[in-house]
């Protein structure tokens, strides 16, 4: 099968990763693989697995009628046998684009789907926003298809605490991964005394916002901005604990790489985050956008080794049974190869 996997939108972060992701195992199994960007916005083509082909399609947004011309006349000669759109923007041109009776199928990397609608069926990486996306569409299906990532071991390495206690977290720097709230919880902990190193690794356009910030809490020194984190199990050996303090997340993949390199973690309570972990047992939850309750959870977690190493051994297992590519590989293939065409059809 010739399996067309497209971002036109920004390739980035834990969006492109998934699609670099599907496109291995797809690759894996036997199929052909085409990824189709927008060269507008430099992916990461390092990532990209050998024998994935990279497709160009320059574009200005979701109703570039040109661009989605353009993409139409090149199908014409051979078109894919099923496409998989991963931002609103690539379902926007490629229902123009693709020719009748190839599914287009939207993988949800937010809880937004309204932009969503036009594609056949939906893979949702949760339930809620499966549901949202079902009736939305008037009844259209969708599958709940978690991120995965591959766990090549059963051993969690060692968990030896830094003193002092090294906090950090880590994402592009937007509004909604709520790393304000996390720079308001490490002034907190600074204000009673808390001994603490800090590392808040990302950039974006809040960088200079979140280093005012930090300033003005008193963090200078105590918090590095050590740039763009490139390699995040380099990232994660250096820490102690993370915090994901994100307003709304569909299902991020840094927890799930925090969870394989045995990283105790705050996360903040988004139903995202509850759908994939479960209080006090894998992890431990602070209320959204509460800086008072994540400084009151990342101390937990600094003062408490044994709660720490019984969280970080939970989500380990947790994650192994539901979220490694090897739990979940065979249940993807099985929707991509059978279910979708039938539905479809």
């Amino acid at each position: 099968m010739h399996i067309l996997n497209c971002v036109l939108g920004p390739a980035e972060g834990g969006r492109w990763q998934v699609v670099c992701d599907y496109s291995r195992l797809f690759l894996r199994r036997g199929h052909r693989v085409s990824l189709l960007v927008n060269s507008r916005t430099r992916p990461d083509l390092s990532a990209v697995p050998a024998g994935a082909a990279v497709e160009h399609l320059a574009n200005h947004g979701h109703y570039d009628l040109l661009a989605a011309w353009r993409q139409r006349r090149r199908f014409l000669p051979s078109p894919p046998d099923m496409a998989l759109a991963h931002c609103s923007r690539s379902v926007a041109l490629l229902r123009r684009a693709l020719p009748p009776g190839v599914p287009l199928v939207a993988v949800s990397h937010s809880p937004k789907v309204q932009r969503l609608l036009p594609a056949d069926v939906c893979l949702a990486l949760n339930a809620d926003i499966g549901a949202r996306f079902g009736a939305a569409s008037g009844g259209k299906p969708y599958f709940v298809v978690p991120n995965m990532i591959s766990v090549s071991t059963t051993t969690l390495p060692p968990w030896r605490p830094h003193e002092p206690v090294r906090f950090a977290a880590l994402g592009r720097f937007d509004p909604v991964k709520g790393f304000d709230v996390f720079v308001d919880a490490l002034g907190l902990l600074q204000q009673r005394g808390y001994p603490f190193e800090a590392w808040l690794g990302g950039d974006g356009e809040e960088r200079a916002r979140l280093e005012a910030r930090a300033a003005a809490r008193g963090l200078t020194g105590r918090l590095r901005f050590p740039g763009w984190v490139k390699d995040v199990e380099r990232f994660l050996a250096g820490i102690d604990i993370l915090c994901v303090p994100a307003r709304s997340d569909a299902f991020g993949l840094t927890p799930l790489q925090a969870a394989r390199a045995g990283v105790p973690m705050v996360l903040a309570a988004n139903p995202g985050h509850q759908g994939m972990f479960a209080a006090e047992e894998q992890v431990l939850f602070a209320a959204v956008d509460a800086a008072a309750d994540t400084a009151e959870q990342l101390a937990r977690l600094g003062d408490q080794p044994d709660l720490a190493a019984r969280l970080r051994e939970s989500a380990f297992a947790t994650l192994v049974r539901r979220y490694s590519v090897q739990a979940g590989a065979d249940e993807l293939i099985d929707l991509i190869e059978n279910k979708i065409f039938n539905i479809i059809a």
